[in-house]
């Protein structure tokens, strides 16, 4: 499931026709991996990891996460969904009573990313898009503006596929690891 239709992207850009379409999805796919990356899934995925056991809390791979289908110890019975917590925005499960995760290993089936992309993190796609079209198509300016109208949506001496506005409207969702 994609957060930016290609009639979406199209409306953005305000692009009427479709000789390029082809091209056009795959700056959107390009744009959404790339800030999947760095805020986790979009949208709702079926994941399944073995995470480290042995401690209070067993550590999801993927964050957020939206819901648990199944935590098995590597070697053992599935455990009693009810009887555990989900920390969604974390990725952390626990259980309900403080009790410890005992195995070495467990396999965890789980949703990771979101129910609903938030419209911020849509925007974000779609100015990333904007961006990354705007590039390919190479450099033009409007007649009457500057130098400085064309680079303030960058960070000066910086070598960046994030334009200054997608890194504001993406920062709220950062993951762990990016500044």
């Amino acid at each position: 499931m994609s957060a930016v239709t290609l009639a979406a992207a199209k409306s953005h850009l305000n692009i009427a026709v479709s000789t390029n379409d082809g091209e056009l999805q795959g700056f959107i796919d390009s744009a959404e991996a790339a800030i999947a990356r760095r805020v986790g899934p979009l949208a709702s995925t079926a994941t399944t990891a073995r995470v480290r056991g042995c401690s209070d809390a067993l550590v999801l791979p993927k964050s957020p996460a939206v819901s648990l289908t199944s935590v098995t110890p590597a070697d053992g019975v599935a455990l009693t969904l009810a009887d555990l917590y989900l920390d969604t925005l974390a990725a952390v499960v626990t259980y309900d009573s403080g009790a410890a995760f005992t195995a070495r290993y467990y396999d965890v089936v789980y949703e990771a990313g979101r129910a609903e992309c938030p419209d911020d993190l849509v925007l974000a796609v779609k100015e990333l898009v904007r961006h990354l079209w705007s590039t390919q198509r190479g450099p033009t300016r409007r007649p009457g503006s500057t130098d400085s109208d064309s680079a303030s949506n960058t960070i000066p001496g910086a070598a960046y596929i994030f334009p200054f506005r997608v890194e504001q409207l993406i920062a709220p969702h950062d993951q762990p690891g990016f500044a």
